[in-house]
């Protein structure tokens, strides 16, 4: 169905019938409740926040532990409700940095980060062309470069601690 269609329906429709089709989709649908409420009272800050929480709790526990690595799927799909929710390029930028932090404190609370750092540099590129395509590197920027420096010295620390070629698989090097 077209918009144009659905605009011609719900035309159509008396105020009691349209409603009752609200509250049936409020109820049916997690994303259409988060919309409508939001739409009940637009809180861009309080929301931001919201999705911050759902963020972290894709990486952590709520006791702080590490989580098995979140899919990339699970980690756009978030951003994509939030673009539809709250559609501000500025706090988008805002959770793409979150991601790009909590992404990098994973990699902290691992034994060997080297594992998840091309995950991470990923999203800190990711973060980087959002900016740029918002003009928001004077704003973002300077967060983006230390992101980046985190990354690069705890990489440089896990190959000091774990060199290529020791460990259990050193011998298919």
């Amino acid at each position: 169905m077209s918009k144009a269609q659905l605009k011609k329906a719900l035309g159509k429709m008396e105020a009691p019938a349209l409603a009752d089709m609200l509250i049936e989709l409020y109820e049916a649908r997690p994303e259409a409740k988060e919309y409508l409420e939001y739409w009940l009272k637009p809180d861009a800050e309080a929301e931001l926040e919201k999705y911050k929480v759902k963020i972290h709790r894709l990486f952590f526990t709520t006791s702080g532990r590490p989580r098995k690595r979140p899919t990339i799927t699970s980690i756009r799909q978030i951003v994509k409700f939030f673009e539809t929710i709250c559609y501000d390029p500025e706090l988008t930028a805002q959770l793409y940095l979150y991601i790009c932090s909590v992404d990098i404190e994973w990699l902290r609370s691992r034994r060997n980060p080297l594992v998840g750092s091309k995950s991470t540099r990923n999203w800190i590129d990711t973060a980087r062309l959002y900016i740029e395509n918002a003009g928001l590197e004077d704003r973002f920027g300077i967060k983006l470069d230390n992101l980046t420096e985190t990354l690069d010295e705890i990489e440089r620390h896990a190959r000091e601690i774990h060199p290529v070629g020791s460990g259990w698989r050193r011998w298919r090097r």
